[in-house]
């Protein structure tokens, strides 16, 4: 029985990381403000989005990307204060991911898949930011 749960849990995180595979690059589509694209040097460019919260007073909110050679590497959302919200995810320069998971008001939040330096992958549950179950 535990063998054929675990069996299934594999599969499920399987299955989870093909749908999370980094895609070509492509412009953010914006809900608040103007999409912007930056060079940032290493042959990585960051798609975000920038609105003027106040005059004067600039915030990227929305979805942020950032890609290398044309490979995405991270993907996460910002709320319209700034803050870390639902999905992130990344992966290393190899196409693998790295970390996927939740943001709820700026902190990790629910389950979180994460792959070492080593390419070990684990199962880390978070509630408020805290780790409660590695």
């Amino acid at each position: 029985m535990k063998a054929a749960i675990l069996m299934l849990l594999l599969l499920a995180a399987v299955m989870l990381m093909m749908s999370l595979q980094p895609r070509p690059a492509q412009a953010v589509e914006c809900a608040l403000g103007e999409a912007t694209s930056l060079s940032i040097g290493d042959g990585v460019i960051l798609h975000s989005c920038s609105w003027e919260q106040t005059p004067g007073v600039f915030l990227r909110a929305g979805p942020l990307e950032m890609v290398r050679h044309g490979v995405l590497i991270l993907r996460l959302h910002t709320d319209r204060n700034g803050k870390l919200q639902g999905q992130f995810s990344s992966w290393d320069d190899a196409g693998v991911l790295t970390e996927n998971g939740h943001y709820v008001d700026g902190l990790k939040h629910g389950e979180w898949l994460v792959t070492d330096a080593n390419g070990e992958r684990r199962v880390e549950h978070y509630r408020a930011g805290v780790l409660i179950a590695p």
